[in-house]
């Protein structure tokens, strides 16, 4: 996916209701642009009092945003 589109999605996932969950099966890299998409998303979605779930997320995936220091928030 392109960077410019999974923007416009992450933008427009800010302000779903409820928690959202991105599932990333079968995902075994994120480029740095992708990680840092979904950790901004992550946080600006935890500022609006909202959750943001990662399903399905492969070991190496895990161990990335536990360097990030998402790993206990992003589930």
């Amino acid at each position: 996916m392109p960077p410019e589109e999974l923007r416009a999605i992450a933008l427009s996932a800010v302000d779903t209701d409820g928690n959202l969950t991105v599932n990333l099966e079968g995902v075994e890299h994120l480029d740095a642009s992708a990680l840092q998409m979904l950790l901004a998303l992550a946080a600006e979605r935890k500022k609006r009092g909202k959750g943001l779930r990662l399903a399905n997320v492969s070991l190496a995936l895990s161990r990335w945003f536990e360097y990030a220091g998402e790993g206990a928030h992003l589930s």
